[in-house]
Order: structure tokens, then C-alpha cells, then sequence
């Protein structure tokens, strides 16, 4: 390997195969018909569940929910029950970046979801999802300010559930003009970054998909006929746009780059909804509290949100704003009696359901874990509708010293197409319509996995977990693998002759990239003293 390898990462949220190959084999996406056919390629497998807060921080530490402890964008942090926001304290120091930076790698992170705050590190990183434009998203600071300086004030998402968003000309029209910055930004730090490795993540095909689904889908009970074929071109230009983009950043790369494209799941319709909240009372499991504070409490923070939504909002700061929601918002936590409940939610994100079970005993626990399993079997009775479950346990499922902060049964409905709702108890129990008309597309477990450069075999059909990317780009590097990582190297992708092929995986205790960071800071310390003429 040259000391000279680069590697370039582009995540594409929510990317499936089953919209890119149909249209590459129409010759409509020819950048990526291009990297199809001369790199390996395949479905790349999610975490359980596909959600993107919990997926990126499994692909950045090759690790499973059962030892980062995190499914979701919300998660326990302790025995304590609520649920906190996935942050970048849950990815520092155990991320492939992290241990390239620890052997001085120049690495370059940019958009990557719930990274926030952003951490130093020997090269750049800039905050994705979970972050406000209006914080300081990145480092070092003044990155934020140059990125300004190129395509005016900094964003980093389109809030596709704004009713806004009803026009679906408007959402087109606000996602291109968001996509004109990205492009600039991803140009710049790829021709004025010192880099080896960079990781660029565009969330804004996770966006695309969400709204537009219902029009790509013929068989979606929302497509209209009338007008689904004009937003379908519309769709497909959007991806030919990204497709430039990236025949563009290609063009940029030194020759003997390798490149990665990934995804945190994949994608398909959502057509139902379940209310998992309003289930779990009426089977007795949960129970709820009546509060009137809590009541005040929520009402209060409906009108703040009214509030901040008008001119009235410049009269008070962005950091009075934040406290003030942070105060005065409720979750379903304050509403349920957990003492006296056999079962309950958390409020986790729609994608999924997740039950934890409320038990003073080992015996008791089996007992109510049971009781749901046979009732989640016949769900089809409560809600008047055939429906098919499909349940995981993750503490069989996964194993790690987090494993205990997980839910005790995930579960899904009709394949991940109904989403599951578990923050309220006013919506109904099943409906035969989406979400929103602004998410009519839901996460699937199949995402997508594509590498292509020197050394890489051309034409290699090929599964991958996420947990394999990892271990696969500290492999490239030539450096030891931490021996938690649940994934593997993915040998088969690279051709029998390259150096890659013939180095056998190696690994070590994670300990050892500290050690590595302890030597590094006493020879630089000798250095000094030498320079000094104190020894």
C-alpha cells in the first residue's frame, strides 16, 4: 500500500438498491453504473432496528447495539427510565476515525449524524443531524465560519415533516437549494482539506425518500395517477443530480483512491400505523398517570412552539429559546405510572416498537415477556386487520456490557411498512394510512454497500453487516483491529494479488491505540526536552 492511500467515504441515508439499480439499468444514474460495474457491490445489512441514530454509530465502531448500548436516536444511558440523545460522547474514541487519528491519519468527518458536539481529532469534523445550524458544529470553530463564507449561512437539515411540505414543489424546490450549498461545501473540503480519509454524508436522500415515496410506488394506496408520474421525474432527476455530484467528486480524487459508498438502512412504502402506547394500556400492561401539572405543562409548551414560530421569537435568544422548550417539554414518560406498570414504552422513534418490561423478578420478568409474546402474536384480533409481527429480543439478539439498557422486545409490523407509534395517546390504535402525507416512506433493513479503487475486485456481488465497514477501512490502512468489533474484514472484496488480499487481519486489545497515544505524547515530550537542551 502507498504511503500516499486515500480513502473516500460518502454515506447516502436511506439508500436502496431496489431505486438505484432499476434506474442505473435504464442508463439514467451513469456514475454509478460506473462503480457498479467495475467495483464490489451488494446489500449492506442494518442494525435491528434500521434506524439511522443507532446504524451510524454501529458502521463508525464496527460495534452492536449490545455494546454501545444505542438502537435509535433516544436511548437509555443508565437504569434510570427515559431515553437521551444519541451525542458524539457515545462515538469518541471507539471510531475507525478515531484510531486513524490516534496514528496520526489526517481524517475529515462532515455531516455525520448525532456526532455532535464535535470532538478534536487530527483533521476536521463537522456535526450532521442532532445539531443546530446555529451551534458550533464544528472543528476546529472556525471551519463553520469558512464554510459560511463559500455558501452563506450554514444548515443541516430540511424539516420534511414541516406542513409546509404539503407542496411537494416546495420541498423540491427547498431541497435543491439545500443541495446547492452541500455541493459547494463537499467541493471545498475535498480540494482544500489535508486528508487520507474523509467521510461526507448526504441525510438528504433519507429526506427525499420519506415524502416521495408514495409517488415512485404505483402500488402505494397513496399514488395518484394524476399526478405521481410528474413527481416520480422529479425524484429521478434529483438522484441524477447526486449521481453528477458525485461523477464530480471522482473527477477530484487522485488516482489511486479508494472509494466506499454506504448506507444506514434502506427504504420502502409506509402505509399504516400503530399506536404502541394506547396497546399497551388497553392490554393492562401500562399504566397511566393523571397529572394536572403535567397537563399545564404540555399545553404550556404548545404555546411556546406557536410562539417561536412568529416574529415574537427575535425577542428572545436562541440559547432562551432552547431552555425554555427544554423546561416546559413533556414525553410520554410523564404521563405513565412506571411503579405500577407491568410493561412500557419510552417514546422511541416511529420505525419500530420497543417494550420494557417492569419486573421484581427473573420469574416475573419470563412471566409478562410471555404474556406479550403470545398477545403481539395475535395483534391481528385488536386491531381488526390481518397484520404480521415480527419480534426480536435483543438480549438474545446482541450481547455486550450495554445489553442490559435494551429494550426487552423490539418489534416490527408487515415488515417494517407500519410505523409504530409510541409518544402519544391521542392518535388510534391502527390506521390504514401513512404517518404523515409527509412520510410515506419508511426504513427497511437492506442498505447498500459499494467499493471501488486500486486493489479492489470489479464485478463482486457481496452481502455485508454494518458492522464490517470498520474493520474493513483500519484493514486498508494496514492497522490492528480492536478485538470487541463485531464485524469482520471484508477480504472477498479485494483482488488475490493486492496487498490488501495477502495482509492478514490483525488484532489487539483496544487498549493498544491508547498505549499507542501514550508513547506518541512522551517521545514528543522528549523532543521538546532535547530541543530545550535540558537532556
Amino acid at each position: 500500500m502507498s504511503n500516499f492511500q486515500k480513502l473516500l467515504i460518502i454515506g447516502f441515508d436511506g439508500a436502496t438498491w431496489d431505486v438505484l439499480l432499476p434506474l442505473i439499468e435504464e442508463k439514467k444514474l451513469p456514475t454509478l453504473e460506473k462503480l457498479v460495474k467495475n467495483g464490489s457491490y451488494g446489500v449492506l445489512e442494518s442494525t435491528i432496528p434500521p434506524v439511522t441514530g443507532g446504524a451510524w454509530l454501529s458502521l463508525a465502531t464496527g460495534k452492536s447495539p449490545g455494546k454501545t448500548g444505542v438502537i435509535d436516536f433516544l436511548s437509555k444511558k443508565d437504569e434510570i427510565h427515559k431515553l437521551n440523545p444519541t451525542t458524539s460522547a457515545d462515538f469518541e474514541g471507539r471510531s475507525f476515525w478515531d484510531y486513524l487519528s490516534k496514528v496520526n491519519k489526517k481524517v475529515g468527518i462532515f455531516n455525520y449524524p448525532m456526532l455532535f458536539p464535535p470532538y478534536k481529532i487530527n483533521g476536521f469534523m463537522i456535526s450532521g443531524l442532532g445539531s443546530s445550524p446555529d451551534d458550533d458544529v464544528s472543528y476546529p470553530l472556525y471551519l463553520k465560519k469558512e464554510l459560511e463564507q463559500i455558501a452563506g449561512k450554514y444548515e443541516i437539515s430540511i424539516g420534511y415533516h414541516n406542513k409546509r411540505y404539503e407542496n411537494i414543489d416546495l420541498f423540491i424546490q427547498d431541497l435543491n437549494r439545500f443541495l446547492d450549498k452541500f455541493e459547494k461545501w463537499i467541493y471545498y473540503l475535498i480540494k482544500s482539506k489535508e486528508w487520507v480519509i474523509l467521510f461526507l454524508v448526504f441525510s438528504i436522500t433519507d429526506w427525499l425518500q420519506h415524502i416521495m415515496w408514495r409517488h415512485i410506488d404505483e402500488i402505494h394506496p397513496m399514488y395518484d395517477p394524476k399526478i405521481s408520474p410528474k413527481y416520480t421525474e422529479e425524484f429521478i432527476k434529483f438522484w441524477q443530480r447526486i449521481d453528477d455530484i458525485l461523477g464530480n467528486i471522482l473527477n477530484m480524487l487522485p488516482k489511486d483512491t479508494i472509494v466506499f459508498l454506504v448506507s444506514d438502512h434502506g427504504f420502502g412504502p409506509n402505509d399504516q400505523t400503530f399506536n404502541l402506547a394506547k396497546w399497551l394500556v388497553s392490554k393492562g400492561y401500562m399504566v397511566r398517570r393523571r397529572d394536572i401539572k403535567k397537563t399545564i405543562k404540555k399545553y404550556a409548551y404548545k404555546i411556546a412552539t406557536i410562539v417561536a414560530k412568529t416574529p415574537m421569537r427575535k425577542l428572545f435568544s436562541t440559547e432562551t429559546r432552547k431552555s425554555v422548550g427544554d423546561v416546559l417539554k413533556t414525553s410520554i414518560v410523564d404521563e405513565i405510572d412506571i411503579e405500577k406498570s407491568k410493561a412500557y414504552c419510552l417514546g422511541h422513534t416511529i420505525p419500530f416498537g420497543a417494550i420494557y418490561i417492569n419486573a421484581n423478578s427473573e420469574k416475573e420478568r419470563d412471566e409478562i415477556k410471555a404474556r406479550l409474546i403470545h398477545d403481539l402474536k395475535n395483534l391481528s384480533r385488536d386491531v381488526g386487520k390481518e397484520v404480521r409481527v415480527q419480534r426480536y429480543e435483543p438480549k438474545k439478539l446482541y450481547f455486550g456490557e450495554k445489553v442490559d439498557l435494551l429494550p426487552d422486545i423490539i418489534f416490527t409490523i408487515n415488515n417494517w411498512r407500519c410505523v409504530i407509534i409510541e409518544d402519544t395517546f391521542d392518535r388510534p390504535l391502527f390506521e390504514e394510512k401513512p404517518f404523515s402525507t409527509r412520510h410515506t416512506g419508511a426504513h427497511r433493513l437492506n442498505g447498500i454497500f459499494l467499493a471501488y479503487g486500486p486493489g479492489l475486485k470489479k464485478g463482486q456481488r457481496i452481502d455485508v453487516k454494518i458492522y464490517d465497514i470498520a474493520p474493513t477501512i483500519l484493514h486498508i490502512f494496514g492497522l490492528p483491529i480492536p478485538n470487541d468489533i463485531d464485524g469482520r474484514v471484508l477480504i472477498e472484496i479485494f483482488e488475490e494479488d493486492s496487498e490488501f488480499a495477502k495482509r492478514e487481519p490483525r488484532y489487539v486489545d483496544p487498549s493498544h491505540y491508547e498505549k499507542k497515544q501514550e508513547d506518541k505524547k512522551l517521545k514528543k515530550a522528549i523532543q521538546n526536552l532535547k530541543i530545550k537542551g535540558k537532556i
